[in-house]
């Protein structure tokens, strides 16, 4: 009888407890990694909250968003959907336009010099080419010189032929060093180029948000109580 009699009371405590409580289901955009405060004194990670029936406090935050405080309204014996979209910090916005400046400028940095390079080893090849058919063409000239018996084809060879295949020898050999040149100029450029962007600062976030969201939970105690203040500091890798 008096086990029955406890359970009698231990149901009615349940079921009262029930009836004075309600569900909040979170809907928050971030939805996989907010977090939030209670009443300024609870904090939590979690998709469903149950609490008592009446207006509550809640401080939401993200990672990279800004904390939201808002009062919410829990009615008893229901499940209520609480949906909010955080919205992204000044300290992100931020980041994120350093960042992409500081891709751009990285990108380019190495792109240009890189595409300059490449064009410059093409044109080296090329007047390689040139070079070497000039060559060929006046040693063929030259040959031809030695076992020509033609008194008037010897004189246009000396005179016309091969004067003229030596200017163009003259012109590839020039157009042969400028290449070289240029290919020499632009890999070093390239070369220190690329070392110079390597020690180049990436930019970071400091996120101000969080070092606000982790001083908000209030501790009861005997003597009143205590605040938990949190603050981030970057470690050097």
């Amino acid at each position: 009888m008096r086990v029955l009699q406890t359970l009698l009371v231990y149901c009615c405590v349940i079921g009262a407890t029930a009836q004075n409580t309600g569900t909040l289901r979170m809907l928050v955009d971030p939805g996989h990694n907010f977090s939030f405060v209670v009443d300024k004194k609870h904090r939590m990670q979690q998709r469903e909250v149950k609490l008592s029936e009446g207006l509550h406090h809640f401080s939401i935050w993200a990672p990279e968003r800004m904390i939201v405080d808002t009062n919410v309204f829990v009615v008893a014996g229901r499940t209520s959907d609480f949906v909010l979209q955080l919205p992204y910090s000044p300290e992100y916005v931020s980041y994120r336009t350093a960042l992409g400046r500081y891709e751009t400028r990285k990108r380019v940095a190495r792109s240009l010099p890189s595409i300059a390079t490449a064009g410059s080893l093409i044109w080296t090849g090329v007047a390689f080419g040139k070079y070497q058919k000039a060559r060929d063409v006046l040693k063929v000239d030259e040959e031809t010189y030695t076992i020509e018996v033609d008194p008037s084809s010897i004189r246009t060879l000396k005179e016309e032929t091969i004067p003229a295949h030596n200017q163009d020898l003259r012109k590839a050999r020039v157009g042969l060093y400028s290449a070289i040149g240029a290919t020499a100029l632009t890999g070093a450029i390239t070369y220190y180029l690329f070392k110079r962007s390597a020690s180049w600062e990436r930019p970071t976030m400091e996120d101000k948000q969080k070092v606000i969201f982790d001083g908000l939970v209030w501790s009861p105690g005997e003597k009143g109580g205590m605040l938990h203040v949190g603050l981030s500091i970057p470690l050097a890798r």
